[in-house]
């Protein structure tokens, strides 16, 4: 399911990133990739707070939807 439909609060893991090359680097210098727990903290404007590896990010709901998690 895409990151953008799992509830805050829920733990998650990281399968897939169907975004384009050039996101897909800059997720990955976030510590954006697959295999890494991620939960979502809070959202806000259309953007979503998420935890990943104890640091919280800020990414808009667009690049969520192309992040597949499992729980």
């Amino acid at each position: 399911m895409p990151l953008s439909m799992l509830p805050v609060g829920k733990i998650a893991r990281i399968n897939a990133c169907r975004a384009r090359e050039s996101t897909r680097k800059f997720l990955e210098g976030l510590g954006i990739v697959p295999g890494v727990p991620i939960s979502i903290v809070s959202e806000m404007n259309g953007s979503l707070i998420v935890n990943i590896k104890g640091s919280r990010v800020a990414i808009n709901r667009g690049i969520a939807q192309q992040l597949m998690v499992e729980v």
